[in-house]
């Protein structure tokens, strides 16, 4: 996994005054805690990291600098605010290479298009996945197929293979997606014409 390079500094004064006026001048107030370090308050760049969430999200590996130390960590949690959703708060966690850890990876459902019923939907009731692994072995995401999701059998845990990397941290009964019932939508404009056609 490739580990995107944060630049982070020491920062001394806490409290919330202090982390308005630090948003104000484009930095995020942050913390980093984990695997053998200190705990340590800090802050970042506002631009660069938003520019490293676009590029690699937030499961991957990260190279955090500070003060010229590089401590490999992931992003443990980010607080939004809830008006403009800008970022609050970002919590850094220290990770070892050969330690595994606890992560959640999205799930993507692939091949829709050959679910090609009108009557039928997919639903989706599993979202995202807690797996367990090495940190260098996080997926940024896992793609299920669904082409050949059938009426009264849904996809399970169980029904898919993992990498052997990975542990998946879910019972193998649990459902993944299924498809269900759906009624075919016609638009008001068109039943109007469809009643307007006479058959000889």
């Amino acid at each position: 996994m490739l580990k995107a390079v944060v630049n982070a500094d020491i920062r001394s004064n806490v409290g919330s005054n202090e982390s308005n006026r630090m948003r104000n001048s484009g930095y995020i107030p942050a913390v980093l805690y984990g695997y053998n370090v200190e705990s340590r308050n800090i802050k970042i760049d506002k631009k660069e990291f938003n520019n490293i969430l676009r590029s690699y999200g937030t499961n991957t590996l990260l190279n955090l600098k500070i003060d010229g130390e590089v401590i490999i960590s992931m992003i443990k949690e980010i607080q939004k605010d809830s008006i403009d959703n800008n970022i609050l708060h970002v919590d850094f966690q220290a990770v070892s290479n050969d330690k595994p850890i606890h992560v959640t990876v999205p799930l993507k459902l692939v091949d829709k298009e050959f679910i090609r019923s009108n009557h039928t939907a997919i639903q989706q009731q599993l979202r995202e996945l807690n797996i367990e692994c090495l940190p260098k072995n996080i997926p940024q995401s896992i793609e299920i197929s669904v082409k050949d999701l059938v009426l009264g059998h849904p996809i399970t845990i169980g029904d898919l293979e993992f990498s052997e990397e990975i542990t998946v941290l879910h019972e193998s009964s649990q459902v993944v997606a299924s498809l269900t019932h759906g009624e075919r939508v016609i638009d008001d404009e068109r039943e109007e014409n469809l009643q307007d056609i006479t058959y000889e």
